[in-house]
């Protein structure tokens, strides 16, 4: 099962958030004046709250360019990224992160239990991670396992999940075919097991918002770049 998820991830993630973010860019383009000149929407962020019969959906569009760097360093900043999250909820909103792996420890694919805990909603979910880097791009998946007869989640949970979708992609020189920019798409959905009116939906919102929104992962990104930069410049200098 694992495997196959993982194949069909490599194959159709990257199609997939280049939909869900043009489909936000239009929206923004939309939104501009049509008198006024038209202006770029990058950065681009757009958080959306969706209520439904029995739940809460909310998701996210990210788009950034990282300018000065290479796909690789910045596919080895998202990782990093990922790997610190639970140092990361903890330091900056005392939520309480802890993961545990489901599966073999040697598998290139990770699944994995992750519990979140202290401010905001409680919530256990069960993911597959997926990762991978070619020559035109950079990819992380992160999906949620509904239903695990070894590793049941409580379907009455009051959060059911949260997934996301990332790409890289260098933005090349048209001269001289070197990277310009590594343009960063990411495409989050939370579920809740709440309706939109419930205060603990606004206030998981709230905590949750820098996530999101782009900061959290862009100052994660943006410093290792510096530190990686900075490290290697200090090494050639010597």
């Amino acid at each position: 099962m694992l495997v196959a998820h993982n194949e069909r991830s490599l194959a159709t993630l990257p199609s997939i958030v280049k939909r869900f973010c043009k489909l936000a860019i239009n929206k923004a383009l939309a939104k501009q004046s049509e008198a006024a000149e038209e202006k770029s929407v990058m950065p681009l962020s757009q958080i959306e709250i969706t209520g439904c019969k029995d739940c809460t959906l909310i998701s996210s569009v990210f788009i950034s360019e990282i300018p000065h760097t290479s796909l690789e360093e910045v596919y080895a900043a998202v990782l990093a990224y990922f790997d610190a999250i639970p140092v990361s909820m903890k330091k900056h909103f005392g939520v309480e992160a802890k993961r545990t792996r489901l599966n073999d420890a040697e598998s290139s694919v990770v699944y994995r239990r992750s519990t979140f805990n202290g401010s905001g909603v409680p919530a256990t979910v069960n993911n597959i991670v997926c990762s991978d880097l070619t020559a035109s791009h950079g990819m992380v998946h992160i999906d949620a396992v509904m239903e695990d007869p070894l590793h049941p989640v409580s379907e009455l949970a009051s959060s059911q999940y949260g997934i996301c979708g990332l790409t890289i992609t260098p933005r090349k020189e048209p001269v001289t075919g070197k990277t310009a920019s590594v343009t960063m798409r990411w495409v989050v959905v939370y579920r809740y097991n709440m309706l939109p009116c419930d205060p603990a939906v606004k206030e998981d919102l709230e905590i949750v918002r820098p996530i999101l929104n782009g900061d959290l992962i862009t100052a994660s990104v943006c410093t290792f770049i510096q530190q990686k930069q900075s490290a290697t410049k200090a090494t050639e200098a010597s």
